[in-house]
């Protein structure tokens, strides 16, 4: 028997999974025994390859599928599972968990040391001849293990990893035989260091073209990296060489890992880090805006640690207000912050307006305006904002900003914020945001002006929500007008017809009993009236009993 139960799939699986993975399970073909378990093909959507296998006495297992690769046990691991709990005539490792001690059990690793050597060879030849991959690993091991190491062959194999494209799923397959290439020059260090350093480039080189190349990176380039600077440690190269290469590679390559140049600057020295500034340069030169050629200029500039430099690197690009912002928190992070702020309001100026991309210039002014207690400033720029954004956080803000400074000015202030939002709201010009209405009604209220709110609620064009705001201020004076807010609310919410209305309706009619009963009308005869018209909506019967109503 199989050293796991339907028990153990559903509860890997959960029970969506496993209740999916019994309409497969006659999609299983090409099931093979492995030592602690088996492999298996699911055909679905695609063909997914599934392992299951014993981990410790624990079933476990993989499948190759998008849901599999998240690391969940899918569908599929469970049509495998259940295909071989039905399958008759199991032995071998399968069907015990591959213990050689449970009865039944074939022991393929002792029979394997029974066997001489020429017999060995002979069967792992017979399976190098018939899969290309394994033929690639031992070739390489091969070579890297002979006596007098042939670098040419290594090389070959190194130019084996250039691809046109890789196809999906083959990302695998091609990062194993990279893993095995790098793996193989690993070997020779540290005692050919010189000799496999170049090779290790080239093969940084062609990860990076084939990550270009593909659907997925295909890994293997941070075991490169690691085992290439263990090379230049070994047999540290000519600085301004590696220094060239460096920047080349980073300008016309896939960045396939987190390289910086930290990593290499104690390898490069000043006459190497020299060679990499002046080949960025050379390429800023060719094409100025090369966002790729501008981040890896910042990044040394930054490694540096001289601001100046860095502020008139930032300052190579200003086409967007997030560049001056970028400058003035350096200079803040540099205690100047009369510089950041002129920085800053040379950004505003060239905005023209606000929107969404100058909000973090405008936030980070206003910061530096308190902070050098320039209430004045504050106060004119949150009031420009409000004018121009005319929001509920712009008037918000506005509020916080006089408050704070100087309270005398809010009461003018105030109306004036709310005539320009009236204005807005009621002007009808199409020009105007479209949620005017919207914003009046919320400033209002939080402005405890419900009467006004109340008033303006059907001149102005608002959510659902905002009209049942301003009707359960409403409801507090005036319940039965609120009524006429709330019951079309229900009715809105049921029409709807789907379950999370339901409940909500349901939840609002039980809030509604008491302004039912201060406004004197009969809360039980508008349920009866809403169980009538809406009968056939079980789910909201449902809703409506439960809350016994």
């Amino acid at each position: 028997m199989a050293w796991f139960t339907k028990v153990d799939l559903e509860e890997l699986a959960g029970s969506r999974s496993f209740s999916r993975g019994l309409g497969y399970v006659e999609a299983v073909v090409n099931v093979r025994d492995l030592p602690n378990g088996v492999v298996a093909t699911v055909h679905g959507s695609d063909a997914y390859q599934v392992r299951l296998y014993d981990a410790g006495g624990d079933l476990d297992g993989e499948c190759d599928c998008p849901y599999g690769e998240e690391g969940n046990f899918c569908k599929h691991c469970v049509a495998v599972g259940l295909r071989l709990l039905t399958r008759s005539g199991v032995t071998g490792a399968a069907s015990t968990g591959g213990s050689s001690s449970e009865a039944g059990a074939v022991d393929v690793h002792a029979f394997l040391s029974t066997l001489d050597r020429g017999e060995l060879v002979e069967l792992v030849w017979a399976q190098v001849s018939q899969d290309p991959a394994l033929y690639q690993r031992m070739l390489l091991r091969a070579i890297a293990g002979a006596q007098t190491v042939d670098l040419s062959l290594l090389a070959r194999q190194v130019e084996n990893l250039a691809v046109d494209w890789l196809q999906y799923g083959e990302e695998e397959t091609y990062a194993e035989g990279a893993d095995a290439v790098v793996a193989a020059l690993a070997g020779l260090l540290p005692g050919r260091a010189e000799q496999v350093r170049p090779l290790l480039q080239r093969t940084l080189e062609l990860l990076g073209q084939a990550a270009g190349r593909s659907e997925d990176h295909c890994g293997a380039a941070a075991e490169a990296w690691d085992v290439f600077l263990a090379a230049c440690e070994e047999a540290p190269p000519d600085p301004v060489d590696l220094g060239t290469w460096f920047a080349e590679f980073r300008l016309t390559g896939v960045d396939i890992l987190d390289m910086s140049i930290t990593d290499v600057a104690e390898l490069l020295g000043t006459d190497g880090l020299d060679a990499y500034w002046n080949a960025l340069d050379s390429a800023r030169g060719a094409n100025r805006d090369d966002w790729t050629v501008r981040s890896l200029r910042e990044e040394m500039i930054k490694a540096s640690g001289d601001a100046d430099m860095l502020v008139a690197c930032y300052a190579e690009d200003l086409s967007t207000p997030d560049r001056y912002v970028l400058i003035a928190r350096l200079l803040r992070e540099h205690e100047r912050p009369a510089e950041a702020v002129e920085w800053l309001e040379r950004g505003r100026a060239g905005a023209g307006r606000f929107d969404h991309r100058t909000g973090p210039l405008v936030d980070l002014l206003i910061e530096l305006y308190t902070e050098a207690g320039r209430t004045e400033d504050v106060m004119a720029l949150q009031w420009e904002r409000f004018r121009a954004e005319a929001g509920v956080g712009s008037y918000q803000r506005l509020r916080e900003s006089i408050l704070s400074a100087d309270p005398r000015r809010w009461p003018q202030r105030r109306e004036e914020a709310l005539d320009l939002l009236r204005t807005r709201a009621t002007s009808g010009d199409a020009g105007n945001a479209w949620n005017a209405g919207e914003v009046y009604l919320r400033v209002l209220l939080s402005e405890d002006r419900d009467e006004a709110a109340w008033e303006m609620l059907d001149q102005v064009r608002c959510e659902e929500s905002t009209r049942l705001a301003v009707a359960e201020r409403r409801a507090a004076t005036h319940p039965a007008e609120a009524l006429k807010i709330y019951l079309p609310a229900v009715e809105n919410a049921v029409a709807r017809a789907n379950t999370a209305d339901y409940e909500w309706a349901a939840d609002l009619l039980v809030t509604l009993k008491d302004v039912f009963r201060r406004s004197g009308e009969d809360h039980g005869a508008e349920v009866a009236r809403l169980k009538v018209a809406h009968s056939r909506k079980r789910n909201f019967m449902a809703a409506l009993r439960q809350r016994c109503l």
